[in-house]
């Protein structure tokens, strides 16, 4: 009997010794709800009365948001899949064989090392910009977006209006990238929020969000609708080291996402992950946290590989799948917001020059 106690002892203080853990560290630190998008984050067309909170009380910090003329030491090229279809020739041939991306060129960094390089450590290695918007594999236009046409934000944000999408047809396919830096090291799962513009086609409307909204994966049969798995498009997500990188956080890393709601504890990697979205609303893919030696730890869920901080990069590409492709899409660079809990005092100082 004294050694089932025993055993129930130890076994209970195992278990609240993390949980303790957890208390002491919170107390320890303070956290700030964030979140990060492609260029100056207030100026964001999506900056609503609840991210105009977050704005106004981080004041200064909001204003040095904008790191599209910073560069990342590591060049991140990566050959898309799109419902399990590779598509290598969404790269084009570069400097020194180099794939850039789409249309997007290959940044030098404030004039280091020549026009294609910038100094990582010390040696030039080729670099791109910390944040970016392009896209790839499609003859798209960049047009008014039909969904999103207020003339300003939530904090009377009006540098980015009339908002510019790339727009990509029914039956077209397309991949559109964003690249964001975190400006505070998370301590909790990061949001990829998508803010996209779905249509569809009908013979008796005109096309127009109020007409003729859309939801991904679903073929408008006259009086009957068809939903099918293999037009969905699909989303890839990667960390990439920054300046503040953790111990051992040196290249790419997978991210993984948490199915909601769930019943288990498994993680997906977001990789050619198909998802669902409509019309002009809001959808939500959470990406569990990322910790260094997770494996291990005796509570919580966390993802493979290493703990992310201030100044990592989000990688994210959505690819529309082509030929099967029912839906019109217009994606922009605001489309895609990352929020998160970030901690107070970690955060990475952008360029305040431009929008």
């Amino acid at each position: 009997m004294m050694k089932k106690l025993m055993t129930l002892f130890f076994g209970a203080a195992l278990i609240a010794l993390p949980a303790t853990a957890l208390i002491s560290t919170a107390r320890a630190s303070c956290y700030d709800p964030e979140f990060d998008a492609v260029g100056l984050d207030s100026a964001n067309i999506f900056v609503n009365q609840v991210l105009a909170q977050i704005v106004t009380a981080e004041g200064n910090l909001e204003t040095t948001s904008n790191f599209k003329d910073y560069t990342s030491g590591v060049l991140y090229n990566p050959t898309i899949e799109i419902q399990d279809i590779e598509y290598p020739d969404a790269v084009e041939p570069g400097v020194a064989g180099l794939k850039p991306f789409g249309n997007l060129a290959i940044a030098g960094g404030a004039g280091v090392g020549g026009d294609y390089a910038c100094m990582a450590g010390k040696s030039a290695v080729p670099c791109q910009p910390a944040e970016f918007f392009t896209v790839a594999a499609t003859n798209y236009q960049t047009v008014n977006d039909p969904c999103f046409t207020f003339g300003k934000n939530a904090i009377g944000d009006a540098t980015h209006f009339p908002y510019q999408s790339v727009y990509t047809p029914e039956r077209d396919g397309a991949i559109y990238r964003w690249r964001i830096v975190l400006q505070k090291k998370p301590t909790s799962d990061i949001d990829i929020n998508i803010e996209d513009c779905v249509l569809t086609e009908t013979v008796n409307c005109a096309t127009g969000i109020f007409t003729t909204p859309g939801e991904t994966g679903f073929f408008n049969m006259g009086p009957y609708l068809l939903f099918w798995q293999q037009t969905l498009p699909t989303i890839t997500a990667v960390a990439i080291p920054g300046p503040n990188a953790s111990l051992g956080f040196s290249s790419i890393q997978q991210l993984y996402a948490r199915s909601q709601p769930e019943r288990s504890s498994c993680l997906f990697p977001i990789c050619d992950l198909p998802f669902v979205s409509k019309a002009l609303f809001d959808e939500s893919i959470v990406v569990a946290m990322p910790q260094t030696q997770a494996g291990p730890f005796p509570v919580g869920n966390f993802a493979p590989g290493y703990t992310l901080t201030g100044g990592d990069m989000i990688d994210v590409s959505i690819g529309i799948p082509e030929t099967t492709n029912p839906n019109d899409y217009y994606f922009g660079s605001d489309n895609v917001l990352l929020k998160y809990i970030g901690m107070t005092g970690t955060q990475v100082i952008g360029d305040p020059g431009s929008k």
